[in-house]
């Protein structure tokens, strides 16, 4: 991997923050983040030192050449600064709205995280309840982490398995375009999917989402199908019902139907994201004439996912309580 890492990867360079010709992010945001980032960095938390280490200098030097390798300048402020830090913190307080957004997702970038008491996904919860208190259309996404097992080589364990968490995507800002679908779909279904056993599911929602930054519509919607389908096979898999790797969403819908208490008229809702991936995405080619899919229709294919994920997975959870109630002395370990 280059050491740049994901620099040129920010909100800035990415499609979806051309789609307003203004980011306006106001100083009393900016001075909050910069107050948070002041604590966490130098480990001092609700009055007190939570560990060991003042580390905002070197958090203020990282995000320095971050910033200076992003922008292509020796130094960022024109006029004299008396350090990398000062010049850091002035060109955050008074660049676009667009650039601060950038700044806050290199605040995941910085290496002395390793140092600080402050958990970072605590940072990413702190940090979108401070855009919302300004109503500001934009969050950071969670980080997505999947949990596997490895071989040790070398060292005392050398020769034995361990489990290991390895980091997929660090979190990155998008735009809140739909506050009530995103508080009653996104961001729910962006936590479940974060559980081990959607593993697979959540790379392809959060690629749909990608592909969706990028103006990419069509492969948006194609990814939207294909991680609807695993949580259907994941059901399946865990539930015992019969299926085949090579099951497309009509064949799994009609076996989740058949063995749930929905009634068969379920079919054709949850059939949504499958009807728009082949019928507006080139997953199945293109035939002779192509789709032009506007930036509401990818939209809507993600919310629509996201709900009918939301809602099989929460049919088995129903449908396991169900069973709870009718055999109170059975202790259930199942889960959706």
């Amino acid at each position: 991997m280059s050491i740049f890492g994901n620099l040129f990867d920010v909100f800035s360079a990415r499609p979806e923050a051309a789609s307003k010709p203004k980011h306006a992010v106001p100083e009393r945001t900016r001075t909050r983040v910069i107050m948070l980032c002041k604590e966490i960095f130098s480990n001092f938390q609700a009055g007190q030192y939570a560990g060991h280490g003042d580390y905002i200098g070197e958090f203020w030097e990282e995000i320095h050449r971050l910033l200076r390798f992003r922008h292509g300048r020796t130094q960022l402020i024109d006029g004299h600064s008396n350090s990398m830090a000062e010049d850091a913190f002035r060109f955050v307080m008074t660049c676009p709205g667009e650039e601060f957004l950038d700044f806050l997702e290199y605040i995941f970038q910085v290496n002395c995280w390793f140092h600080l008491a402050y958990a970072p996904d605590q940072a990413v919860e702190d940090i979108n309840a401070l855009l919302r208190q300004e109503n500001l259309p934009y969050y950071l996404t969670k980080f997505v982490r999947q949990t596997g097992r490895e071989m040790v080589h070398g060292g005392p364990f050398g020769g034995e398995e361990h489990e290991v968490i390895r980091t997929i995507a660090l979190p990155k800002v998008v735009m809140r375009e739909n506050e009530v679908m995103h508080a009653q779909a996104a961001a729910p279904v962006l936590e479940l999917l974060r559980r081990p056993e959607y593993s697979n599911a959540n790379r392809e929602y959060m690629a749909a989402l990608e592909d969706y930054s990028k103006d990419d519509f069509g492969d948006c919607l194609t990814k939207c199908g294909s991680a609807f389908e695993s949580v259907l096979k994941i059901i399946c898999h865990r539930k015992g019902w019969p299926y085949t790797q090579n099951d497309t969403a009509g064949t799994l819908v009609k076996t989740f139907i058949s063995r749930t208490t929905l009634e068969p008229y379920f079919d054709s809702m949850l059939m949504t994201t499958a009807i728009l991936r082949n019928k507006l995405s080139a997953s199945h080619g293109a035939g002779a004439q192509s789709e032009q899919l506007s930036r509401q229709t990818a939209l809507y294919a993600l919310n629509v996912t996201a709900s009918a994920i939301l809602f099989v997975t929460q049919e088995v959870v129903s449908q396991i309580a169900n069973r709870k109630q009718s055999l109170p002395n059975l202790f259930w370990r199942e889960r959706p």
